[in-house]
């Protein structure tokens, strides 16, 4: 089973090293590795998704990922990270 990648900085560096091709899931974190916010890439895009939210949140400085197969896996994870954790920034789903 595929886990998330370790918790990084929000920096163009380590945005960079996320993979661009895949779908998947991500997690927007604060300084006490608090989720505040999950997200998916349903395309190819997740690099640019985690980009787009750089500065979003207050307190947001880092983040996770996961690759997943495809589009409705990533639905699947996002729906169950949201569950599971409860971020203040999601809507519930």
């Amino acid at each position: 089973m595929k886990r998330f990648s370790p918790t990084r900085t929000l920096t163009n560096t380590n945005i960079e090293k996320v993979p661009g091709d895949k779908p998947g899931v991500y997690r927007i974190k604060n300084i006490a590795d608090d989720i505040l916010y999950v997200g998916k890439a349903k395309g190819s895009r997740l690099n640019d998704r985690i980009a787009e939210h750089k500065g979003e949140f207050q307190g947001g400085t880092r983040f996770q990922y996961r690759t997943t197969t495809s589009k409705e896996a990533a639905e699947r994870l996002e729906r169950q990270e949201i569950r599971e954790y409860h971020p203040p920034r999601n809507k519930d789903k």
